[in-house]
């Protein structure tokens, strides 16, 4: 399937800038997820810090002045917890918020070297939390080893995550969508000379214009002329073929009535032999000439109406044959038109016709059909045409005077010009016996 400029460059800026975005977004998301982590841990750090601060001994317990700077440790289901904890000694302080709400601390004694932290995740049952545990000699009378460890809940940080990240989609969608309709536009803005080029193009093959316009930009301004100077050498070519072809037949008619005026003068029995020789010469010049001159459709070429060549051609041959009554039926769509050149059509379905209204009896019927092609059938009420002939008058070989009499001597030019508009013409039996030619073109 073709698919368009403009089209294979919205894909390809849309795909290019989504993935852009996309990567942009997860590693915005990872990084904001890292913040907070580094935020978690930095006000755990701080819990510990007050609590070292608050920390107080009397009796040799451990305990802490009711004055702490984090009052959610005093708070239950608060989600901030503390405990400390005495080396050496079943001396535990744990926070109210910690008691009731059953937190399990892990036994660091031993683990960890005085002065260092360690930061960790923790799984309990359903909730996730973060641990924030530090090491401390205390200065006492035996220098004792405390450990704090405080730990807070993760649902308040995993829903800043979620805002920022639907927050961040949301934006980075609509990004996207706000640069896919620019791109769109300025697509449509930079391709805008070649849709005009095409239109005109289309106006040329319609006969609407004789040449394209000079309101191109430098990229196709070469382009342009170069079309304009291929379509005026394709036109002035087919006028001088034309024209050159006129030329030689008139120049060859001249000798050859005057040859025949002498001969007819001639009593000699060669005479009537020369007669004929000059019959067939002016049958193949014609016959050659026409098909020399069919040289198919133009590059640029006008819709014809094929219902308007019909009926100029019926009306024609119904004068020319005017004596035999002949009855002609047309079917014909309305509006059916061919693209090429008119004199090529009228050549091809005047022969038809011609040898139509030469063999019939008393009826004709032309329709039509279109789909992918113009179809038009002539059907006929006479002879026919022999299976074992139709494949020879149709060869593009095949001389005129080789050519049964009766059997439609410019079906041969029809076939030669069929074949150059890349159309198809067939032969087969009509419904009254007689024959049906189709024609098939583009």
């Amino acid at each position: 399937m073709k698919t368009g400029i403009q089209s294979r460059l919205l894909l390809t800026t849309s795909l290019v800038l989504s993935s852009f975005l996309f990567l942009a977004g997860f590693v915005l998301d990872r990084s904001f997820q890292e913040s907070i982590r580094e935020s978690a841990r930095d006000q755990l750090e701080l819990v510990i810090y007050s609590l070292m601060g608050a920390a107080l001994e009397f009796d040799e317990q451990l305990g802490f002045s009711t004055d702490l700077a984090d009052n959610r440790l005093y708070q239950p289901e608060s989600g901030w917890y503390a405990m400390v904890e005495r080396h050496g000694k079943e001396d535990r302080w744990r926070s109210l918020s910690a008691r009731t709400t059953g937190v399990e601390f892990l036994d660091y004694q031993g683990i960890l070297n005085p002065g260092q932290f360690d930061f960790h995740e923790e799984n309990e049952g359903s909730v996730d939390r973060f641990f924030l545990t530090y090491v401390v000699i205390w200065e006492d009378e035996d220098e004792t080893l405390l450990t704090f460890q405080v730990a807070a809940d993760q649902e308040p940080f995993v829903r800043t995550i979620r805002g920022f990240r639907r927050n961040l989609y949301i934006g980075l969608g609509a990004v996207t969508v706000f640069f896919v309709m620019a791109q769109y536009v300025a697509v449509r803005w930079g391709l805008r000379p070649l849709r005009a080029m095409a239109e005109e193009v289309r106006e040329l093959e319609d006969g609407k214009r004789e040449r394209l316009s000079e309101s191109y930009p430098i990229e196709l301004d070469g382009l342009a002329q170069n079309l304009d100077r291929f379509i005026a050498h394709e036109q002035r070519s087919r006028s001088r073929y034309r024209k050159a072809m006129e030329d030689l037949a008139h120049s060859l008619k001249t000798p050859l009535a005057v040859i025949r005026n002498a001969l007819q003068d001639d009593k000699r029995e060669e005479s009537n032999l020369l007669s004929e020789q000059l019959d067939r010469m002016e049958n193949t010049v014609t016959r050659q000439l026409t098909r020399a001159s069919a040289v198919g459709p133009v590059i640029v070429g006008r819709r014809v109406d094929v219902g308007n060549v019909i009926d100029r051609l019926v009306r024609a041959l119904q004068t020319a044959y005017s004596d035999r009554n002949i009855e002609v039926e047309q079917q014909l769509e309305p509006g059916m038109t061919v693209r090429g050149d008119e004199r090529d059509l009228m050549e091809m379905l005047g022969n038809l016709l011609e040898n139509a209204f030469k063999y019939t009896r008393t009826r004709i019927l032309i329709r039509s059909a279109s789909s992918a092609s113009t179809s038009i059938y002539l059907e006929d009420d006479g002879p026919g045409i022999d299976p074992e002939l139709r494949e020879e008058v149709l060869n593009r070989g095949t001389r005129a005077d080789e050519v049964q009499q009766g059997q439609g001597i410019g079906l041969a030019v029809v076939a030669e010009l069929v074949e150059l508009y890349h159309g198809q013409l067939t032969i087969s039996e009509s419904r009254w016996g007689g024959a049906e030619i189709r024609l098939d073109l583009p």
